[in-house]
């Protein structure tokens, strides 16, 4: 048994290297999140249904996972008007995030609606420093173009420009303004609004307009086979109540621009799970492009300044 000095006893220094911890948290719950959308691709190509019934079970179901964990504490995550309408948008941008972005993988290549879907990053910092006044930093544009460049080395560069004026092209940009709105306005309410309420209030309404698109669309909801129904069950829960639960927690510390940049790796994720599941191999110039995404990422945080968001105590 060892006896502990009183006198050696700093409980300062202890506290101290706690905090230090936790400053990785975000990062580490990035990182899983991450990992869990990666799967999103795999999962909605095991399904094979059309885009927009694959987005809307993938909401609808991760909805419905969320919904217990919220009404079991309600009184204590209490969400104020304007942030819930701030949640309802968010949900609604995300919708159309991915009702766009699934739609251009049937007009085009899946290779150019990812690619041109991950130009996000761009609308971020432009948004950030004509919009909120934010400037964005070097190390965010060097990053930005570097992290960019290897998506494109992944997603192929000589098929680019043969759909570039597609109209799958440019429901993709669409689609990244979409998802860039999404990364810049959830840090602005993610302060004030705890994750459980947050996500359950914006996949509610996500879940919502993909089913008024699934409606007018005419789309079949219905009478899949049991794999489909067990690859978007995976979508629903993995993907987006795990994968998006960790990505809003972490947006209350990471700032928009950090997250936006890292979230790009997603197709490395998805290029790796492919290789066992789908059975799908990288090439030589996929695996190069992958090594220069990591190095984009790794420049825009290397210098990033911590997020000043004031956070609620559900996270210290």
């Amino acid at each position: 048994m060892v006896i502990m000095n009183a006198n050696n006893y700093q409980p300062t220094s202890i506290n101290n290297k706690m905090k230090k911890s936790k400053k990785y948290l975000p990062y580490i719950l990035l990182a899983f999140g991450l990992l869990c959308i990666g799967w999103s691709a795999v999962f909605v190509k095991l399904a094979d249904v059309s885009g927009l019934v694959s987005g809307f079970y993938r909401m609808f179901i991760g909805a419905i996972s969320i919904m217990p964990l919220w009404l079991l504490r309600h009184k204590s995550w209490k969400i104020d008007a304007g942030s819930f309408r701030i949640a309802v948008l968010c949900g609604v941008l995300f919708a159309c995030d991915i009702a766009l972005w699934n739609t251009s993988i049937m007009l085009s290549k899946a290779a150019i609606a990812t690619l041109l879907a991950n130009m996000a990053p761009v609308w971020v910092g432009l948004g950030s420093y004509f919009i909120l006044k934010e400037k964005a930093g070097r190390n965010f544009w060097i990053g930005c173009i570097i992290s960019i460049i290897g998506v494109s080395l992944i997603t192929g560069i000589t098929s680019i420009s043969a759909s570039m004026f597609s109209w799958g092209a440019i429901l993709a940009i669409m689609a990244s303004f979409f998802y860039a709105a999404y990364l810049l306005i959830t840090p602005r309410v993610r302060g004030k609004v705890d994750t459980i309420s947050f996500t359950a209030v914006s996949m509610i309404a996500s879940s919502v307009v993909l089913l008024i698109f699934c409606m007018v669309s005419e789309s079949k909801l219905t009478g899949y086979s049991t794999k489909s129904w067990m690859a978007l069950a995976g979508l629903g829960f993995v993907s987006q109540f795990l994968g998006w639960i960790a990505i809003n927690w972490a947006l209350a510390y990471i700032n928009s621009t950090t997250a936006s940049v890292t979230l790009l790796s997603q197709s490395i994720v998805t290029a790796i799970i492919a290789i066992p599941v789908l059975g799908e191999t990288l090439s030589f110039i996929e695996i190069i492009g992958a090594i220069v995404v990591l190095t984009g990422i790794f420049l825009v945080i290397k210098k990033q300044k911590a997020s000043k968001t004031e956070i609620l105590p559900e996270y210290e």
